[in-house]
């Protein structure tokens, strides 16, 4: 049923996508950049660029495709269904060792306490957990954080039994008695929790900038249409830099995208560190080879490690730092 419900879901956006998408072309007849967005604060900035019409002000052409499932979203770009996805770096790196050529080309945020392992009443600790059943969306972002909260608690995946559940579905398996815990993230960790009488164990403030998020985008689309990937990049900048300067109204904007509050919206984002021009130009380093390159090659060899990917891919493709330098020169 799960697998039905993920394919409604796809398809739903995509006849979305195919009505919507082709009445919006660029002054050459282009047609619209599409990126898949799901819900996570630290990616609707995106959102507020394309309410606040910066891309348009900069002359491009954007179509967002909202997904209820990440997991969607990601394998609508591994289908060549969209241009770009605002995904995390894990998962760019799982693209690309799944065959799929894709750059990534500016750093959205990186989760500080956004994500987490939430567990029933009766469930203190990690510890607390040896034997247990934990449900996580397997090769999506949350299986990268439950291995390095286990790899932390001096814990292995032999200590506990994984159970596969889409992110939206663990509030529900841990009241069914289904599974003890689950790895989630805002709005669906604090959520959980409340109705679940239940404990948030660890968060990613105990590992930071491990949860790095990115926009991603195919590497024949990076080729093609340069122009217009720099003209997104300055805009997504733009709408960073509304964020500081009118903050509670890009949180109302932003949280109306999610269908939540101003006050809720500002509760999520503070699990999240955004990251502007200066922090992205930071990361990636004057030749591209800074923070984030590092970190990189340190996810990839912890993914495969624990054999979420079969082999190291080529890593040195994936990072295209020029367009971000192009705005600092």
């Amino acid at each position: 049923m799960t697998r039905i419900l993920r394919a409604i879901s796809l398809t739903l956006a995509l006849l979305i996508l195919a009505q919507s998408g082709a009445a919006c072309t660029t002054q050459k007849g282009e047609p619209p950049i599409r990126i898949a967005i799901s819900a996570w604060a630290g990616v609707e900035p995106a959102e507020l660029a394309s309410q606040l019409g910066y891309f348009d002000k900069h002359g491009v052409a954007v179509k967002l495709v909202r997904f209820s499932v990440y997991g969607d979203a990601i394998e609508a770009l591994i289908d060549g269904k969209v241009d770009a996805g605002m995904q995390t770096l894990d998962d760019s790196i799982r693209c690309l060792a799944e065959g799929k050529d894709v750059r990534v080309v500016l750093l959205t945020d990186y989760s500080f306490g956004g994500d987490g392992l939430v567990a029933l009443p009766e469930f203190k600790s990690v510890a607390d957990l040896r034997g247990e059943r934990i449900g996580v969306e397997t090769g999506t972002v949350g299986h990268l954080s439950l291995l390095k909260i286990l790899e932390i608690s001096g814990m292995t995946t032999d200590d506990v039994t994984i159970v596969s559940i889409p992110t939206w579905e663990i509030q529900q398996a841990m009241q069914d008695g289904q599974i003890a815990a689950g790895i989630t993230w805002e709005p669906y960790l604090t959520k959980t929790a409340k109705a679940t009488g239940g404990n948030i164990l660890i968060t990613s403030r105990e590992y930071p900038e491990t949860i790095i998020t990115t926009m991603t985008v195919d590497a024949g689309t990076a080729a093609e249409r340069p122009d217009d990937i720099q003209k997104i990049v300055a805009a997504y900048f733009d709408a960073i830099n509304y964020i500081k300067a009118n903050p509670q109204d890009a949180y109302m904007r932003m949280g109306q995208s999610e269908g939540i509050s101003a006050a809720e919206f500002e509760s999520q984002a503070a699990g999240i560190r955004y990251l502007d021009l200066a922090a992205n130009a930071e990361l990636f380093g004057s030749q591209g080879a800074g923070r984030v390159s590092e970190q990189t090659q340190t996810i990839a060899k912890f993914l495969l490690d624990q054999k979420v990917i079969s082999a190291l891919p080529d890593l040195d493709q994936l990072l295209a730092p020029n367009f971000i330098l192009e705005l600092i020169n």
